[in-house]
């Protein structure tokens, strides 16, 4: 239960800090997939299927050099059964991560000594420049050595250009392989033994994390634009309906009036032509207030049109914004982070294995 909820921990400060929320438009896609792995691995971790956790940890740390990652996967190397990739992730560990805190370097260290009760161990004496490898395939580099090497029990082969030394490491013994003026004899040295109090391996401490990796992604445009557009057209939509609703009111009462003044110049036996803008006293005193009614409703009209044709305009521009805003930004964005929708193959490697993995959106 201690190791399930340390590792729960783990996961939450790693998202906390690298999840914004905006993080789908931040991040960039490998480190998005180097997230999910991470994920995974910690999940397979807590439910004890500790292959599976190395295998995620191996591809996310392939995805993203961070010390919560290599810290982890050697973590699940040792409980999964690899205690030589186990010692070699916690001396990379040990050695990279200058950053560590004090805990997670005892816990480093901790977790290397425990493993190394399982593996035997070769110092090399050897002139200095002198280039070995190990068993005819592992070029170990050129002396001299800082430390001696981590190895499966059982019979080594150790070859520099003219000599070869072979030696049997046995479990929890350091033996010497020597060059230079023939082999020698192999002295095995015992280290001090385990004590029952050695610690296994836990999953690193709660405030490992990973911190989020922007490069390469630009912020996306915003789609506000767009929706505000779509409200201005809303607008002068109700504007066209609005003020068309006053025209048509204005001018059935302009029509009302000036047909009573056709009326009214009927029953006079005068043409109502012209009547409105007559000089004679009499017809304007008997049709002034009508022609001027007449003419305050074809004001009306003409003011209610204008504002219907200005709405109009308002809502053709507004609705033409905010079509090609909504549907040219999306392209725009895409394009500005093209990668995130192309699947992305990620290779991992761990010591004597390795492989690729296809993810992305198809």
């Amino acid at each position: 239960m201690k190791t399930s909820r340390i590792a729960a921990a783990v996961l939450v400060a790693f998202l906390s800090s690298t999840v914004p929320h905006r993080a789908a438009a931040q991040d960039d896609p490998v480190t998005m997939q180097a997230r999910a792995r991470f994920k995974e691995g910690v999940d397979f971790y807590d439910k004890g299927q500790y292959e599976n956790a190395r295998l995620a940890f191996l591809q996310a740390y392939a995805l993203k050099k961070h010390p919560a990652v290599l810290l982890n996967l050697a973590q699940s190397s040792a409980k999964a059964g690899h205690p030589l990739e186990a010692a070699k992730y916690f001396q990379q560990f040990i050695k990279e991560s200058t950053s560590a805190s004090p805990q997670q370097r005892a816990d480093a260290e901790s977790g290397l000594a425990e493993v190394r009760q399982k593996l035997g161990r070769i110092e090399i004496v050897a002139p200095a420049g002198t280039e070995i490898t190990l068993d005819e395939k592992e070029r170990l580099g050129t002396a001299p050595f800082n430390e001696p090497l981590d190895v499966e029990p059982g019979a080594h082969s150790l070859r520099a250009p003219n000599e070869t030394v072979r030696v049997t490491a046995n479990v929890g013994q350091k033996v010497q392989a020597r060059f230079g003026g023939g082999v020698q004899p192999v002295v095995p040295v015992t280290p001090p033994p385990a004590t029952a109090s050695t610690a296994p391996p836990a999953p690193p401490p709660a405030e490992t994390t990973m911190p989020p990796d922007d490069s390469g992604t630009k912020e996306p445009l915003p789609m506000w634009p767009g929706y505000a557009g779509i409200g201005v057209a809303g607008a002068g939509l109700i504007g066209v309906i609005l003020f068309a609703a006053f025209k048509a009111d204005a001018q059935s009462k302009a029509d009302a009036v000036a047909q009573e003044i056709r009326d009214a110049a009927n029953k006079r036996g005068i043409s109502s032509l012209g009547v409105c803008s007559s000089t004679n006293a009499s017809i304007q005193k008997d049709f002034g207030g009508a022609c001027s009614t007449l003419k305050q409703n074809n004001n009306k009209v003409d003011t209610n049109a204008t504002i219907a044709n200005v709405s109009g305009v308002v809502m053709g521009v507004g609705a033409a914004f905010a079509i090609s805003w909504l549907i040219v930004v999306p392209i725009v964005n895409r394009k500005r982070n093209k990668s995130a929708e192309i699947p992305l193959i990620t290779p991992y490697a761990g010591y004597g294995n390795g492989g690729f993995t296809l993810s992305g959106s198809f």
